[in-house]
C-alpha cells in the first residue's frame, strides 16, 4: 500500500544475517499499517535503535515503527530519543498460559564461572576477562556434565562468550560424544547455512554461538537453550531463552550454567517497561532474591515458592525474603524467651554450668549469674 503510493519502507536490522528472514517476518503485516505517501522506516530489534549511527539514519524518517520483545537497553538510556509512543503486546507469561509460547523448565546447576572482581564495560562484563573465567576447564566440563544430566539429546543452542570460548566448548562436547556445530560471524555464509541445516535435521545436537543467533535469529526444532555467557542485560538474558520457548507440545529446557536467572529472575516474570530507560519496579518484587534454586534437582523457581515444584524439597527460610524474615525473627524470639526461661529455672551453679557449656558461654558466666541474684560461690 505505501509502496503503491510512492512511499520509500526501509527495514532496519542490526545484523546481516538477519536480511534472509525479513520479508516472511514483516512484509504481510504492515501493508494496511502506512499512511498513503508517507515514508516508513521498520526496525527490527528496535532496542538497539539509539546507537549513534542507527539516530542519524532513523530520525530523519517521517515514520518509525520498532520492533523488541525487550525495550531495554544496558547503559539505562531511553528509547524516547527515537519513539514517542510505546504499544505493549501479551507479557509472556499470557503468551505461555495460551500456547503462543512453549511451558518450560529453568535449571540453575552448580559449577557456574565465578564473575566476582571482573571489570565491566559499556554496563557487562568485560569480554576478554569474562571469556577467560567461563573458558576454565572446570567450568565447561560441568556445563557438558549438567546437560547430559538435564538435557541430553535435545535439540540444544548454546550461547558463548567468544570464538575461543565457543571452541573449548566446542571440544569438550566433542570429546563427551556430543554431536555439536559452531557459527560466527566470519564464517563463510553457505558454510553457516550448512551447519544450521545439519542442526535442523539433527545431525547435531548443540549448535554452539557467541552473538550470532541470540536476537532475531530464527533456527527450528531447538527445545532446549545452554546459556554459558553470564551478563547483566536483561534484554540479552530473555532473548537468548526466548530461543527455546517456540510453542512445541514439549517442555522447553532452559539450563542456566551462567547464573543469569539469579540476577534477572524467571523467564515470565511480568515487567514493566518503559520509553524514559527506567524500569518500574514489580509490584510484590521479592527483596535481594530473584529466583530459588533447588539444591537437590537444581530446579529454578519463584522465591515465594517454600516447596521445589520439580522434586518436592522444602527449602528452609530465607531471612533476605520479608514474609520469611518476619517467621524467622518470631522464631528467634521464642527461642530467646526460652532461654531465658531456661535459665531462670535454674536454681543452682550446677545446672547453670551445665546450660553454659551446651551454649559456648565464656567462663564464669553461671558465677555472674548467681551473682545477680544476691548469691556467691563460697
Amino acid at each position: 500500500m505505501a509502496r503503491a503510493s510512492g512511499a520509500t519502507v526501509k527495514i532496519l536490522v542490526h545484523r546481516r544475517e538477519l536480511l534472509d528472514q525479513v520479508p516472511d517476518k514483516y512484509v504481510q503485516t504492515i501493508q494496511s499499517w502506512v499512511p498513503d505517501g508517507e515514508d516508513l522506516v521498520i526496525v527490527d530489534e528496535a532496542h538497539h535503535s539509539c546507537a549513534r549511527t542507527w539516530k542519524e539514519k532513523i530520525l530523519k524518517s517521517t515514520k518509525v515503527l520498532g520492533f523488541t520483545a525487550t525495550p531495554q537497553r544496558l547503559d539505562g538510556g531511553g528509547l524516547d530519543v527515537v519513539y514517542q509512543q510505546m504499544v505493549e503486546g501479551p507479557n509472556s507469561a499470557s503468551l505461555i498460559g495460551d500456547g503462543f509460547l512453549s511451558r518450560y523448565k529453568l535449571f540453575c546447576p552448580p559449577g557456574q564461572p565465578d564473575v566476582k572482581g571482573l571489570t565491566r564495560k559499556g554496563g557487562d562484563f568485560s569480554r576478554a576477562a569474562l571469556s577467560e573465567r567461563t573458558s576454565e576447564i572446570k567450568v565447561v566440563a560441568a556445563a557438558v556434565k549438567n546437560w547430559k544430566l538435564l538435557a541430553g539429546g535435545r535439540q540444544t543452542i548454546g550461547f558463548c562468550v567468544s570464538v575461543a570460548h565457543m571452541e573449548e566448548v566446542e571440544y569438550s562436547f566433542k570429546k563427551a560424544g556430543v554431536a555439536v556445530g559452531c557459527i560466527e560471524g566470519k564464517m563463510a555464509k553457505q558454510s553457516r547455512k550448512d551447519v544450521v541445516e545439519d542442526f535442523r535435521t539433527g545431525r547435531i545436537k548443540i549448535l554452539l554461538s557467541v552473538d550470532l543467533i541470540s536476537e532475531g535469529f530464527d533456527v527450528p526444532n531447538c527445545d532446549c537453550v545452554l546459556l554459558l555467557r553470564p551478563t547483566q542485560s536483561l534484554g540479552l538474558h530473555l532473548q537468548q531463552i526466548g530461543r527455546a520457548l517456540r510453542p512445541s507440545a514439549d517442555v522447553a529446557v532452559i539450563l542456566d550454567a551462567a547464573g543469569n536467572s539469579e540476577r534477572h529472575g524467571m523467564p515470565d516474570d511480568v515487567r514493566e517497561w518503559s520509553l524514559s530507560g527506567k524500569k518500574k519496579e514489580r509490584a510484590g518484587l521479592v527483596a535481594n532474591v530473584a529466583v530459588r534454586v533447588c539444591p537437590t534437582c537444581f530446579g529454578v523457581h519463584r522465591p515465594t515458592l517454600r516447596v521445589c515444584p520439580y522434586c518436592g524439597f522444602h527449602h528452609p527460610l530465607d531471612s533476605r525474603i520479608p514474609e520469611e524474615a518476619d517467621i524467622l525473627l518470631e522464631e528467634k524470639r521464642r527461642i530467646s524467651k526460652e532461654k531465658r526461661r531456661l535459665v531462670g529455672r535454674a536454681r543452682n551453679l550446677e545446672e547453670l554450668e551445665l546450660i553454659a557449656k551446651e551454649r559456648g558461654y565464656a567462663r564464669g558466666w553461671a558465677d555472674r549469674v548467681l551473682a545477680s541474684r544476691g548469691i556467691h560461690r563460697h
